[in-house]
């Protein structure tokens, strides 16, 4: 293999240690043609077979370009510092929210928020601000988790269209890029997706979807693969051609096609003939030979090599000089196997702590760069990028709004608000990820350096750093991996998020707790004692116990309760506690958009089930606004996620499935229908998600009403397993469901053959109330589309004999089966996409099922007019 080829070998193998990350790499750069990259003198690529297959040598190579695309990296970043700390403060303080740490105080001096009594305080001043109580009712939480139960409770639906209706193979990519959405959505856990989306549209406001193939066989497993390698075979044998009447004769003992030969170029020299002796002969060598094969293992023997031959034709002599060997063509040949990690689409949402995008940008296509920062254990780092593993050394980054986002984001994962010290966290190395484009590199002042970078990467560029250490790069444009959502409209990328304006409610619904705490603890009023009632002295040298006894003497004329006085306690004001009432409900469901309907609660004023419908319908308009642009963003993912599929799947993907007649059955992606040009848009008459309780609703809705129609549909056998999944009685007994069932099994059988042709002569009837092969029930081709008759089984007859039919390969049973149900179900079938499919594509396999379906029928004109004539004996008079 050559260098490239281990290169990339190495690469797809690196699942056994650590996933392959990334879309299809480009080809290695290769310099040639007059093409400059501004190289190093000393360390020219072209010697060690370019930069490799995402560039892991463009540092050794060309330190200048990666020390350009750094600074290029860094010089973006510095353009919106100030307003990346803002948004970092932002998100830090709603995840903190979201995880209960809502008494943090911000610290203007360090940059940081910090918790009461994380460290001593040594002022009493400062010790007297502190909050006395620190109860947290987590409002904040609460309406988040309601809010991404109603975001992720369905999946957005995509349609894809072609681009051209004219260009059958657009419209066979159109098709095709269903199922492949279907399969992506189904490893990706499409809900726990959603799930994710929602938390960052509620917390930071800002999403990023990455999508690229990924090869692990940790996750994902792995699979056998040969291993070939290319091998000469001669193709024919040698002979002798005749100079006079160009008569050629084979070589005595020449080798067939079958022979091997080493891997080597082919000769296209004329050689002199060999032939094979009996016994061990030694080896051919033809490295002696100009031109010829190396390590030919093909016997000569030195009589055949001088004798030469007579032409049949003229009886010219034939010598060595007439002998034109066979030719050798190049054939793969299995060597073995190798161990092959498994990969698939997988698709990242990250969010706005991690994900960084120019702040002055509205839109995507305006970013000159985009970077996604995460901290990775070093040791995964190293086994992925080995060529850079004794660089990647422990600590940060150097950049301070590096350091500040790094300290933030592992505070977030430690659940507390500043970094916990005792934490070995040194091993965590923040890994950069930056998608830079084309023009941007027109920022770069080295117009030398700036050409190489726009040669290099034409179509945009993705490079990793870990810490400061370059790993890799590769032409990759951030439009083909990413997309970027906002949960609300706004400018520029730092926008609020959805639960933003819950976080003050939150705060002021806390410092009304503590008050009322505060109050019911110390708003416990003293007892005044007249000091001639109660001897103080005695009572505080009595042990307070149960039962205990005190003296006390009244004075004389009044009781002993008048010498004792405490005032009345401390009321929490009626005003306090409904405007804290308010706070939970009207104003915060109003700001959020999270009215009772949505998430189920009472309302005071809506006794009716109409007004908690319309209620309801209000509440989810309102937010529709996000749920819009989710429906876009989603529909431009799963585009993106196709198009990854078809370029980096190696081949046809096989899904297995439940169908319908409770068999496992499978279906095919085949790559060669995803050639087309295909568009993506979300659906556009979809209302807003339902949830479970509202389709049961709406179906007992349907079972009262009356039209024959709707009667008609939800008796329809189709729809009986939703509505037994819908009411949840999955038990439950339905008529026809199991013989529904047992047809659409038959029905796959009769799809592997034809049917059978009989003849009128070997009709029998049925034989123990199965029908036989000698039962004929249906036509034969001409109505059916099968072309001959003859060319079915059994078609042939005798001068004289009747026509035949055709009788399916799977009998029916005329005592036992439902006729009407499975005929039913035949005729269902045959107007569905399967069957109008299989119509078209597999004429034998319809017609076997058309003939089946015609003995049901005959079974069941039997039973019926039998049913008839028992009625008819029954009326007359006896």
């Amino acid at each position: 293999m050559s260098t490239t080829e281990n290169a990339v070998l190495k690469d797809t193998q690196r699942g056994a240690a650590v996933e392959a990350d990334g879309n299809a790499p480009t080809q290695s750069v290769q310099l040639g043609g007059g093409v400059s990259l501004a190289l190093d003198s000393q360390n020219d690529p072209s010697a060690t077979g370019g930069f490799g297959p995402n560039n892991e040598r463009l540092e050794q190579a060309a330190p200048r370009l990666v020390n350009a695309l750094r600074e290029l990296v860094v010089q973006f970043r510095q353009e919106g510092i100030v307003a990346r700390r803002h948004e970092i403060r932002r998100i830090r303080q709603a995840r903190l929210f979201w995880q209960g740490l809502q008494y943090a105080w911000w610290n203007p001096q360090d940059m940081n928020w910090h918790l009461p009594w994380e460290a001593k305080i040594y002022d009493d001043s400062a010790l007297q601000e502190m909050p006395r109580y620190q109860f947290v009712t987590n409002l904040y939480q609460a309406f988040g988790l309601s809010f991404v139960s109603v975001i992720s409770q369905d999946v957005p639906a995509t349609r894809f269209y072609p681009q051209s209706t004219l260009n059958e193979t657009d419209i066979e990519t159109a098709k095709a890029a269903s199922q492949v959405a279907e399969l992506i959505e189904q490893n990706n856990r499409v809900q726990q997706l959603l799930t994710g989306v929602g938390f960052y549209l509620w917390t930071d406001g800002k999403i990023g979807g990455y999508v690229r193939y990924v090869a692990d066989g940790q996750r994902f497993g792995w699979r056998e693969e040969l291993v070939l390698e290319e091998r000469w075979v001669r193709l024919g044998q040698d002979a002798y051609v005749c100079p006079k009447c160009g008569a050629e004769v084979e070589v005595g003992g020449g080798h067939s096609a079958s022979q091997e030969k080493s891997p080597g170029p082919p000769t296209n020299t004329v050689g002199a003939p060999w032939a094979t002796t009996e016994g061990p002969k030694p080896q051919r060598d033809s490295s002696g030979l100009e031109d010829g094969p190396q390590n030919d293992n093909r016997r000569q023997g030195a009589a055949d090599f001088l004798a030469g031959t007579i032409c049949p034709e003229c009886g010219a002599a034939l010598g060595p000089q007439d002998c034109r060997p066979a030719p050798l063509v190049p054939v793969p040949q299995s060597v073995g196997t190798r161990r092959v990690a498994n990969g698939q689409e997988v698709i990242s949402i990250v969010g706005g702590l991690e994900l960084n995008t120019p702040v002055w940008a509205n839109e995507q296509y305006e970013f000159p760069y985009l970077q996604w920062q995460m901290e990775v254990h070093r040791a995964k780092l190293k086994a992925a990028f080995p060529h850079a593993a004794d660089k990647i050394q422990t600590g940060g980054p150097i950049q301070a709004d590096d350091i500040y986002a790094r300290a933030t984001r592992i505070a977030v994962s430690q659940g507390m608000p500043t970094t916990h010290p005792g934490d070995a966290l040194f091993n965590l190395i923040t890994f950069s990820r930056t998608w830079i484009r084309p023009w941007s590199f027109y920022s770069i002042e080295d117009v030398a350096a700036r050409d190489a970078l726009l040669r290099l990467f034409p179509d945009g560029c993705y490079v990793a750093f870990a810490g400061e250490t370059y790993c890799e790069s590769r032409n990759e444009s951030m439009d083909d991996c990413w997309r970027v959502m906002h949960a609300l409209p706004g400018d520029g990328q730092n926008r609020p998020s959805v639960g933003d304006s819950l976080i003050e409610v939150q705060e002021r619904y806390n410092t009304l707790s503590n008050i009322q705490a505060e109050t019911y603890d110390y708003g416990i009023p003293p007892i005044y004692a007249d000091p001639q009632v109660l001897d103080f002295d005695a009572l505080g040298n009595q042990t307070a116990e149960p039962a205990a006894h005190y003296p006390a003497r009244a004075r004389p004329g009044m009781s002993l309760a008048d010498g004792f006085f405490q005032p009345a306690p401390a009321q929490v004001p009626p005003e306090m506690l409904r405007y804290q009432q308010d706070l939970i409900g009207p104003i915060a469901q109003f700001l959020t958009g999270l009215f009772p309907a949505v998430f189920g609660g009472e309302m005071e004023n809506v006794k009716t089930a109409s007004g908690y419908a319309m209620a309801r319908d209000q509440a989810l308009g309102r937010l529709g606004l996000v749920w819009r642009r989710l429906k876009t963003f989603y529909c431009d993912v799963m585009l993106l996620a196709v198009d990854c599929f078809r370029k980096n799947r190696p081949g046809d993907v096989e899904i297995p499935f439940l169908g319908a007649g409770g068999e496992f059955e499978a279906r095919f992606i085949r790559l060669a229908n995803l050639k087309g040009n295909i568009q993506a848009h979300p659906e556009s008459d979809e209302t807003f998600p339902r949830l479970k309780s509202q389709q049961r609703a709406i179906l007992q809705q349907l079972m009262t009403n009356p039209d024959p129609a709707i009667q008609a549909a939800l008796r329809e056998p189709a729809n009986l397993g939703f509505i037994k999944s819908l009411i949840g009685l999955s038990e439950l007994v339905v008529p026809g469901e199991e013989a529904r069932s047992k047809q659409l099994r038959e029905i796959q059988q009769l799809l592997t053959s034809g049917p059978v042709a009989v003849t009128q002569e070997t009709v029998s009837g049925p034989q123990n109330g199965v029908m036989t092969s000698s039962t004929p029930q249906a036509p034969l081709a001409g109505d059916l589309g099968l072309g001959a008759v003859s060319s079915l089984p059994g078609a042939e007859s005798a001068p004289g004999a009747s026509a035949p039919f055709l009788r399916s390969t799977v009998p029916v049973d005329e005592l036992l089966d439902d006729h009407a149900t499975e005929f039913e179900e035949c005729r269902r079938w045959a107007s569905s996409d399967a069957g109008q499919i299989a119509r078209a594509q597999n004429p034998a396999g319809f017609a076997n099922v058309r003939a089946h379906a015609a003995e049901h029928a005959a079974a069941l004109g039997r039973q019926q007019a039998a049913a008839q004539a028992e009625l008819l004996k029954a009326r007359l008079p006896r």
